[in-house]
């Protein structure tokens, strides 16, 4: 999944892009009190230290912080949205006709049989498998049976960096429907531990912060 972020004219706030949607129709803004139980997602991002506002519309998602520097928050933040929009939870509790995205869409399970497959490469020098260490950043199906992969790897240059890629395309290959997977890979957000899934996270011991 690539998530892009862009600046705003107040220094306290910054709008994240997840390329897909958001809420159906309007704009809803949270804050940090008993409502955003209505959020999956805001509960989220609010568990986030120094997080006090959160805005959705049809496409972003706006974070207001109180204290912190974006430096450190900007990866937590683009992990905590990459996480909730892989679980498949709904942006928001309840009926989601006026807001917030859908509860399955046609290729929901075709998605997951992909991500399953990709679970069988292991990047070597962790010994875990790359979706739940949050290597991979988005898939797409489009109708002609390509699949699109956006994954990145731990570090820029690194030695298993081929091995990945190759693996990834060719666990996907075998598929029932695939005709050809294209796999690009970006340092766009650079991956950090906090990237991981709850597992991987509780498997290397990473506490909040992602300090290991």
């Amino acid at each position: 999944m690539f998530i892009q972020t862009e600046a705003m004219p107040d220094p306290a706030r910054l709008r994240f892009l997840p390329g897909r949607e958001v809420l159906a129709e309007g704009t809803l803004d949270l804050h940090k009190t008993a409502e955003v139980t209505a959020s999956p997602l805001a509960e989220r991002l609010f568990a986030i230290p120094g997080i006090t506002g959160i805005s959705f519309d049809r496409d972003s998602i706006i974070v207001t912080k109180a204290c912190g520097d974006w430096q450190h928050l900007k990866p937590v933040i683009l992990g905590a949205i990459m996480e909730h929009f892989m679980s498949g939870a709904p942006v928001l509790r309840g009926n989601t006709g006026d807001h917030g995205q859908a509860s399955s869409h046609p290729t929901d399970g075709a998605i997951e049989r992909i991500r399953e497959a990709l679970r069988q490469v292991i990047d070597p020098e962790l010994g875990y498998n790359i979706v739940d260490l949050g290597l991979v950043y988005d898939v797409a199906i489009e109708n002609d049976g390509v699949v699109r992969i956006i994954m990145t790897t731990t570090t820029p240059g690194c030695p298993a960096t081929t091995y990945l890629r190759e693996g990834a395309g060719a666990s996907v290959g075998v598929l029932q429907d695939v005709k050809l997977v294209d796999v690009e890979l970006t340092y766009d957000p650079r991956w950090t531990p906090e990237m991981m899934s709850p597992e991987a996270k509780a498997h290397f011991g990473i506490r909040d912060g992602g300090r290991w």
